[in-house]
Formats: C-alpha cells, structure tokens, sequence
C-alpha cells in the first residue's frame, strides 16, 4: 500500500513539471504586439533667422523721436588753419620786453639772484642783414631733446652738465664734428678752435645757456683796450656770468658771432632767455654761432668796468652742456706708451652691434702758449665725443702705426671715460673680440 501511493505522487511532481515548462515555452512563443504610432496633427515650427524683421513690421518703434542722422563725408578732409597775425612784429625784441614767461628756470642757482638794472640803451643794431625767423614756424629739422639741466648722474660725481643748449631743438644745436674743441679743423688750417660752432641760418635765436649777469653784450671790436681778447674772430659778443660756479670758481659762457643782441650789459637773464640772433659777424665762413665755457677768476679787461677770464681759460662746452635723451658722452685720453697725450690723433667710435661708425673727432692741440685749450679739472681728457647713443662702442685710435681699441658702454645722461694707449693688454684683448 506504502509503495503504491509513493509511486502516484512521483508521477504527479513529474506531470507538474512538465506542465510547468511546457507553459512557458507556450508563453515565450507568442508573437509580440502591435507597435502603435502617433502622428502629430500640428506643423513643426520654424525660427526666424531675423525676429527683429517681424518686430518692425509690426510697427514697433513708428511713434518714438528719430536719431539725429550725420551726413557722411565726401569731400577730402581739410585741417583747420590759424588766420595770419598781420600784426606780427619781425623785428627783435628789446630787452625790457622780454618777459619771465619766455624764460626756462633753471633749479640749479647758488647765491642770491641779482636785481637787473633797467636798459638804458636800446640793443645792437648791426649793417648785415637779418632775416627774422619766428619760433613757430615750420623746423627744417629736429633735434632729438636735450635732458633737463642740471645733471650729474656720475656715481662718483664727476659730471657736470649744468647748462641748456643754447639753440632751440629745431635747429641746429650741435656742434661741428668737423672742428671740435681744441682742434685745429680740417687739414689743419684753422686756428685751434676753443668752443664749438653751431651752424644756422641769420636769425636763428639764441639763448641763455644758463642764469647769470650780462658782463658783455656789444660789438667785439669795439673795446677801450682794443680788440676784444686780441682776436678779430668774435664780431659781436654777449658774454653771461652765471650764478653757479664750480669749486669755488665763476663759470662763464660766451656767444658769438651774432647778427644782432638782444639783452644789455648788466641785465639779468634766466636760462633759456633771448640774448641774441644767428649771425656772421667777425671773422667766419658761414652764419652760426660761437659757444664757449670758460671758467676762472676775470683777469682780461675789455672795459673799464668789465672783465672776465682770458682766452687760456675755455672748456669743451660738451662736458657741460647737456646730452639729449637716450644718449651720453664718451672722454678719454690718448697717450703713448710713457703716458704723454698725443695731440691731433683721430679718434674713432664705432657701434659694436651693427659695426658702423658712430663719430669722430680728433685729441686735443696743446701749443705749449698761456692761451691753450684746457682740460676738464674732473675728467683731464684729450677728447670729447658728445650725444652718442646709449650702448656699448669701441674706441680706435692709431698710435704709432698701432690699432689700438677699448670697449665701452655708454649710458644715457653721463660720460664715460676711456683709455687708449699702445701695449695696453685690455686693449689688445677688446680689438681681438672685437667683430
């Protein structure tokens, strides 16, 4: 009996298994419903690549106040010019009218600022003939400008570049590179030369290279004593002693040469003041005018009431005129090999990067007379090269058949100072690395 229900319930797990899997296969057989799409009625919408189109042709905008509209110009454009001043006097000025607004001040002034007297005679008036030239009128040329008096960036103080130039930077305002201080000029058949010339048309107006007293303004012939300084070279003169000295020692500037002056003895002017025009007056080759520095006690009499330093007391004016910007001053000495300077020996310098010239000039002449040339009491040199550009040069010079070259870099607004003598080794080694 156990044995027969046993058997029953295996067969029924088993028919229940096979049902089991047989309505599975039945259920996965089915084929799978429809798939169902909707269409939508309604048009896709489409953007408008402009919406402001639709917004004005709505109107919008219609009852508001229109832009003001400019005209577009057609015609060639124009620059607006000043009417001519007909009243404009050519002549110059005379000293009273020279006001303090046509002064450039200068910082640099020691001691008390003497009171000028009033003019009691009306300027020079001279037979050549001047064409006036008026400030504002349209430069041939223009100078790069001058660093702003007075300046000494010499580390060590060396420097003294304490006067302006006294040409405007729309003229010449340089000197010869052709006749140099202490030069004798070219093929050595000029006298040795103890300023520098600045070369301009009749008119040109020069200044006061820095504030001091008028100690002379008149022709140069015409002296109680004679011939002014014993030379017929000068032709008329203005000679200002400034208010600033150096150790101890009054610092003079002389102008010459000129067509007319323009201020009077013992009048008081201000750096940058009008103290006469361009001229040829004197002894020259050509209109310019004659710029000297002297320095020293006044020991040559031109009158009986005037007297200043001698002829043997002149400086190189670049040593104390400023540079223009971004440029310095190169002065050395040039000796033999027993430390003696040589005199009237070429000096070249030459820019290191591009291997072009840069200047010349030639050392100084020293003929042994009490009327020579000097040398800076700072720097004692035997040539001065002014307003090179700020880098770095050699310096060549033949001495003795020898090429002998130094290395320098210049920096803007100072001088720097070189050495060049045969056998030196520093020498030889910069000629070997040069380019």
């Amino acid at each position: 009996m156990n044995r027969q229900s046993t058997g029953m319930s295996a067969v029924v797990l088993v028919l229940l298994a096979l049902g089991g899997f047989g309505f599975l296969v039945w259920s996965n057989a089915r084929p799978a419903p429809a798939l169902t799409v909707l269409v939508p009625t309604q048009a896709e919408p489409t953007i408008d690549a402009n919406p402001w189109a639709d917004i004005l042709r709505e109107g919008f905008g219609e009852d508001s106040t229109p832009l003001p509209t400019v005209a577009i110009p057609t015609g060639e454009f124009r620059p607006a010019t000043l009417a001519v001043n007909s009243q404009l006097a050519i002549s110059p000025l005379a000293p009273d009218e020279l006001g303090d607004d046509q002064a450039l001040q200068t910082p640099f002034a020691l001691g008390a600022t003497p009171t000028p007297p009033p003019p009691t005679a009306t300027p020079l008036v001279t037979d050549l003939p001047v064409t006036a030239q008026f400030v504002t009128r349209p430069p041939q040329s223009w100078q790069p400008p001058p660093l702003i008096p007075p300046l000494s960036r010499d580390p060590l103080g060396r420097d003294h570049y304490w006067l302006m130039r006294p040409v405007d930077s729309n003229a010449t305002n340089f000197g010869l590179f052709y006749y140099p201080y202490g030069s004798d000029g070219p093929e050595d058949a000029w006298r040795v030369h103890a300023g520098i010339d600045m070369p301009n048309p009749i008119g040109e107006t020069v200044r006061a290279a820095g504030s001091g007293l008028v100690v002379w303004a008149r022709d140069g012939l015409q002296t109680e004593s004679g011939v002014f300084q014993d030379t017929f070279s000068y032709g008329n003169v203005v000679v200002i002693q400034h208010d600033f000295g150096f150790r101890g020692r009054p610092l003079y500037t002389l102008y010459a040469h000129l067509s007319r002056v323009l201020v009077l003895q013992g009048q008081y002017v201000n750096a940058g003041d009008a103290i006469g025009l361009v001229g040829n007056s004197g002894r020259t080759t050509g209109s310019h005018v004659h710029f000297e520095v002297r320095m020293g006690e006044a020991n040559t009499v031109l009158s009986s009431d005037v007297s200043i330093p001698g002829y043997g007391a002149t400086y190189n004016p670049i040593l104390w005129m400023v540079p223009y910007v971004g440029t310095g001053v190169i002065a050395g000495r040039v000796t033999d090999i027993d430390d003696n300077l040589l005199m009237d020996v070429d000096v070249t310098v030459r820019d290191w990067v591009t291997n072009l010239v840069s200047d010349t000039t030639t050392t100084y002449i020293f003929q042994g007379t009490g009327v020579d040339v000097n040398a800076d009491p700072n720097w004692q040199e035997n040539f001065v090269v002014g307003d090179v550009p700020a880098g770095r040069y050699q310096v060549i010079a033949n001495i003795g058949g020898e090429r002998v070259t130094e290395i320098v870099n210049v920096l803007e607004g100072t001088t720097t100072f070189v050495e060049i003598a045969p056998g030196n080794p520093n020498a030889q080694i910069a000629a070997e690395a040069a380019p």
